[in-house]
């Protein structure tokens, strides 16, 4: 009896450390918990603190280690920045789930626990065949709760940022020494900057809420008001509505002055006005500034009496 009872206490432990063991190596999952408290705040361009309810976006981004930052450091364009991010916590299959204050959805978002600046949140339930351990986590953190929404993004990352073993944790805590990708990092805030102006920030934020399939082109002109929509974007008009351009003609001593907005921060976009006798043959014409405030400058193109003009106004992507 002895003999039985010590062999049957001896086989079934073993048995079941085989099963766990098994289990563990079927699981491969792990977390992160992100924190503020204690460390650097989420702050404006200007160092106000984030209010409650913008974005903070998890992740990585799918490029080569040696130049990551680098490239994200330069890149002006969502559209390349959202196709290189590999999201934790934005309803990717078995990515995980976040949870945090006063927060709904998956995605991770600022409150004001503690104090306004601040998020907290915990990824779980991530894959080691989704995001490798070891791949280096960065934060990508908007002004606004929609991201087509925001004026301003920063990117941060920190040599202890990194995804997970299996079953293991990592914790994000802004007390440790964070690099400002875009943005800054200074006096226990990290700041965000302007989203860069481009062609295609303002397509994605102008068309984010747009129907499936609507022409984001520079030619195209959905609004059908005339303009097509790099103009739009050049002269800072509303691309779903009626707009009229930004020119004018009038005449002063006797001569006809054509007139028309330059952007001042737009370095993408090149406007030029052209002049034909007939609607044919078109040749640049002179102009000159007259006036100026923080959007455009205002040009005038001057046509002697009795001169036959006609003015056009061309724009084209920058070389």
């Amino acid at each position: 009896m002895k003999l039985n009872l010590f062999g049957t206490m001896n086989y079934r432990p073993l048995q079941l450390l085989f099963f766990l063991v098994l289990g563990l190596n079927q699981a491969h999952a792990g977390g992160v918990t992100l924190t503020t408290s204690g460390g650097s705040q989420l702050a404006t361009k200007t160092g106000d603190a984030l209010p409650d309810g913008c974005a903070v976006r998890i992740g990585s981004f799918n490029l080569p280690d040696a130049t990551r930052d680098a490239t994200l450091a330069s890149t002006r364009e969502y559209a390349a920045l959202k196709s290189w991010f590999k999201p934790l916590a934005e309803n990717i299959a078995n990515a995980g789930m976040a949870e945090q204050p006063n927060a709904t959805g998956t995605v991770l978002k600022t409150n004001s626990f503690p104090t306004a600046g601040n998020t907290f949140g915990t990824v779980s339930d991530i894959k080691t065949n989704y995001m490798a351990a070891g791949t280096k986590l960065y934060l990508w953190v908007f002004n606004h709760a929609d991201p087509a929404k925001a004026s301003q993004w920063g990117i941060f990352t920190a040599p202890t940022w990194l995804a997970p073993q299996a079953l293991g944790s990592q914790a994000l805590s802004t007390l440790a020494s964070v690099q400002a990708i875009q943005g800054t990092s200074a006096n226990l805030k990290l700041c965000l900057n302007d989203i860069p102006a481009s062609y295609g920030n303002w397509a994605w934020q102008s068309y984010s809420d747009a129907p499936s399939g609507q022409s984001t082109d520079a030619a195209a002109d959905p609004d059908k008001d005339g303009i097509a929509n790099i103009a739009e974007y050049a002269w800072k008009l509303n691309p779903s509505s009626t707009d009229k351009t930004r020119t004018d003609i009038k005449t002063r001593s006797g001569n006809i002055v054509f007139s028309f907005k330059t952007p001042r921060n737009t370095p993408d976009v090149n406007v030029t006005v052209e002049c034909s006798p007939d609607l044919k043959t078109w040749e640049p014409a002179t102009s000159q500034i007259v006036s100026s405030d923080a959007d455009f400058d205002t040009r005038e193109c001057i046509a002697s009496a009795g001169a036959r003009c006609f003015w056009r106004v061309r724009f084209a992507a920058a070389p």
